[in-house]
């Protein structure tokens, strides 16, 4: 039961610093809810993000602490040991008072914010609206995928770029980094929504963006991007992944 555990398997890490910092513990701390809000989450897959690398490095350490203790209730270096992971599918174990849309033993995925601590443990805390229903047509390793990049992607398009499924058709998409996570989450998109788009990538990402529905690609390496780019019709959004 969770709520006779005081302590789970987790990778973590003690400083910052490159891999050699990250370490296997069987101690870490069980999380708890401390919020009406919240469920414990039985992780059954997770995955690593270019952001978890950053953060390993010590990328966004002071602003991620002052979101962590905005009060400086508490000591320096309080992350510290700190769980990486941003992408968690699981099971609901435990639910907050207040939560009435879950239940224990529903299959869900989410993605954690990055000041709270991971998703590479046996157990993650996260609040009810970071959290919803898995696809039941995806495997937990599918859907662990997809939470982190698909909401940055989402995120940058919609609610930066003002696109949706409404106002996309035929208006054109400019995708640089196409190939990336976020990249190849976006390329899909929009692409669905109408769009016309143009993905930017390395040659040997060029049949991949073909078959996620890329119009046009262009190798990055082919030749002054630029001026290539100068020769096509102007876009309505270019995303810089």
């Amino acid at each position: 039961s969770p709520r006779a555990r005081s302590a789970m398997p987790s990778w973590v890490i003690d400083r910052y610093g490159r891999n050699d910092v990250l370490r296997f513990t069987k101690d870490m701390v069980f999380p708890t809810i401390h919020f009406p809000n919240e469920v414990i989450i039985k992780v059954h897959a997770a995955s690593l993000n270019p952001i978890d690398l950053s953060m390993r490095s010590g990328y966004g350490a002071t602003a991620l602490n002052m979101k962590r203790d905005p009060l400086k209730l508490k000591s320096a270096d309080t992350e510290f040991p700190l769980t990486l992971g941003r992408d968690v599918s699981g099971v609901v174990m435990e639910c907050g008072l207040s939560v009435s849309y879950f239940k224990p033993g529903d299959e869900v995925w989410a993605a954690i914010p990055p000041w709270k601590q991971g998703t590479l443990s046996e157990f993650v805390v996260a609040s009810g609206n970071e959290v919803s229903f898995k696809p039941k047509c995806l495997s937990h390793t599918e859907a662990a995928s997809l939470p982190y990049v698909g909401l940055t992607a989402w995120s940058a398009v919609n609610q930066v770029g003002g696109l949706n499924q409404s106002n996309c058709s035929g208006k054109r998409v400019l995708i640089l980094g196409a190939s990336g996570g976020v990249g190849t989450f976006a390329v899909q998109l929009v692409k669905a929504w109408g769009a016309h788009v143009t993905a930017v990538c390395s040659q040997d990402a060029s049949t991949l963006m073909k078959k996620l529905g890329a119009d046009d690609v262009i190798d990055y390496k082919s030749g002054n991007l630029e001026e290539q780019l100068k020769t096509l019709p102007l876009y309505v959004f270019v995303l810089l992944n």
